[in-house]
């Protein structure tokens, strides 16, 4: 038997993926992580105008005027890659498909690390 298919599993991958989320919370704190992205959530059409260069935020901003639908679908999108990903985090429990928990995994990753790059635009939670 080959010593990848005892170390690498697709549920060891989707258990790595639920343990660091669990992590990246509790290393933040559960209050200020769920009032922080929250927060950044809902701005983020906002700090995607931001963080764009000249030509393209210009052309978000006139999309959001435009198309008032465009800043739901711009909030929705991480909420959607993170279903996307959820579903294949159990298809590949179920199918026992190495690939489609990587692919997963980096759905996830994507999300949390773009947040962890944008939170510092968005809402910071203060306590004195």
């Amino acid at each position: 038997m080959d010593l990848r298919q005892i170390v690498i599993t697709p549920q060891r991958v989707v258990a790595f993926t639920a343990t660091a989320i669990l992590i990246y919370v509790f290393w933040k704190g559960p209050e200020r992580f769920y009032y922080e992205a929250f927060g950044t959530w809902i701005i983020s059409p906002v700090i995607y105008v931001r963080i764009l260069p000249v030509p393209f935020n210009q052309w978000l901003l006139s999309g959001i005027r435009n198309f008032p639908l465009l800043p739901a679908v711009l909030c929705m999108a991480p909420l959607l890659m993170l279903l996307v990903s959820l579903a294949l985090a159990m298809y590949s429990i179920w199918q026992k498909s190495l690939l489609h928990a990587f692919i997963s995994l980096g759905l996830t990753t994507i999300v949390f690390s773009v947040y962890h790059w944008v939170q510092p635009l968005g809402i910071t939670l203060i306590r004195y």
